[in-house]
């Protein structure tokens, strides 16, 4: 019975060990936050309107081959429409919900994602063809916004944000040594301590016997 419980003591210690040192989970790979840098790919601004949230600027990494390609290497998630696939989009990032847009076919004329390209520094200008066969241009902006017109004649509004490259955020400044708190010893000394403790324990309960 001692032993048995000496055991899974021990389990449960290097499995709080292994947790210290295991670390956060790696970040998705696909695009990063904010615009890119000048000949660093293309910019990919979504603006989800009354949808919410806020605005997001994201850069995908080289030459896309298209639209959709920018909009997914970006980190956005797409979803088409059942018949006409990603030729028409659906939802970006899950919105609008299925209490907007069903996804069966053509998306409502009063409630849809319009597409916009426009020149670094340049102006929105609405796209004269699909996502799945617009080529972005080398350093440029690509644009997404939720629009909801008063009917189907009214015109859709450009994302709220320009398409002006944003300077770089400074980096953090490096940590100097011993700023951060290092866990991973103290609960590696609390597991040294428990599993000897636990040892002195079973060896002394031996002994009595």
């Amino acid at each position: 019975m001692i032993a048995a419980r000496f055991a899974r003591l021990s389990a449960v210690c290097v499995l709080l060990l292994g947790a210290s040192f295991a670390g956060a989970a790696p970040a998705s790979a696909t695009g990063a936050d904010g615009s890119c840098a000048d000949g660093a790919g293309v910019t990919v601004v979504v603006d989800f309107g009354d949808l919410g949230p806020a605005p997001l600027i994201r850069c995908a990494a080289g030459t896309p081959a298209n639209g959709v390609a920018a909009l997914q290497d970006a980190g956005f998630e797409l979803a088409g429409s059942q018949k006409y696939g990603l030729a028409v989009a659906c939802r970006i990032n899950g919105k609008p919900g299925p209490d907007v847009e069903s996804c069966a076919g053509m998306p409502s004329a009063t409630a849809y994602w319009s597409y916009w390209h426009a020149t670094a520094g340049g102006t929105w200008q609405s796209s004269q063809e699909g996502a799945q066969t617009a080529k972005p241009a080398p350093n440029s902006f690509e644009g997404w916004a939720f629009a909801r017109p008063k009917s189907a004649n009214d015109l859709p509004a450009p994302p709220r944000v320009a398409p002006v490259r944003q300077a770089a955020a400074p980096a953090p400044a490096p940590a100097s040594e011993g700023s951060s708190f290092p866990w991973g010893l103290v609960i590696g000394a609390v597991v040294i301590v428990l599993v000897g403790g636990a040892g002195i324990v079973v060896a002394r309960r031996r002994r009595a016997q």
